[in-house]
């Protein structure tokens, strides 16, 4: 990239940063262009409609970021494929949306966009995710593809994601032992032998740069 290019994809970048704390916030019904280049220090036409013509393609953008995002630090764990890796991954990114991150936004948005059937973006995929760690666990496929267990992963996602955002009035430590408190039946349920010690032990993940 030339040094025009390059200083374009910053500005790309921070208008998302600063666009996915606010949708995390408010939401996507309340937050405008406005309100963005607010938070950024700048006037409304610093957001470059060239680069987001609509609302939609702002939020868009968070969404896809943040999935990348994900599919990054997943793919960096440290932690054994199975419930320890799922576990961290939920914890890590758990942390990271309540602190009213992009993170935050992408959820936020994943799932008020999704309830009024908008089309949103699939670059990584929460339930595939859960379903591949549960068969490394042991879990057989087809007893995971059953419908008696696709509506438990599904409880585990969004029960998971709504104790996250409406945890304002816990700390860190008060959340985590909640969300353990949560899996442990569950995934025993699944029938995964040690769930409860592993899921005991996992703890969010701090990459050694952060």
């Amino acid at each position: 990239m030339n040094q025009r290019q390059l200083a374009m994809e910053a500005s790309r970048r921070a208008i998302i940063d600063a666009a996915g704390q606010q949708f995390a916030a408010f939401g996507y019904e309340a937050t405008t262009f406005s309100r963005v280049a607010e938070a950024m220090g700048k006037p409304k036409s610093a957001i470059g409609y060239h680069l987001f013509p609509s609302k939609k393609d702002l939020a868009t953008a968070v969404i896809e970021l943040q999935q990348q995002r994900w599919r990054a630090l997943f793919d960096a764990l440290p932690a054994q494929p199975g419930i320890e890796r799922l576990t961290v991954f939920l914890l890590t990114t758990g942390m990271d949306v309540r602190r009213g991150s992009v993170a935050g936004g992408a959820v936020r948005l994943l799932h008020e966009l999704g309830k009024a059937g908008v089309p949103v973006p699939r670059g990584f995929d929460w339930f595939e995710m859960t379903r591949s760690e549960l068969v490394s666990a042991g879990v057989a496929a087809a007893d995971v593809d059953a419908a008696a267990v696709q509506p438990s992963v599904l409880l585990l996602l969004n029960t998971t994601l709504g104790m996250v955002d409406g945890s304002t009035q816990l700390t860190d430590d008060e959340l985590v032992a909640q969300l353990k408190a949560l899996w442990a039946p569950l995934f025993t349920s699944f029938g995964i032998a040690g769930a409860s010690e592993v899921i005991a032990a996992a703890q969010p993940y701090r990459p050694a740069t952060s």
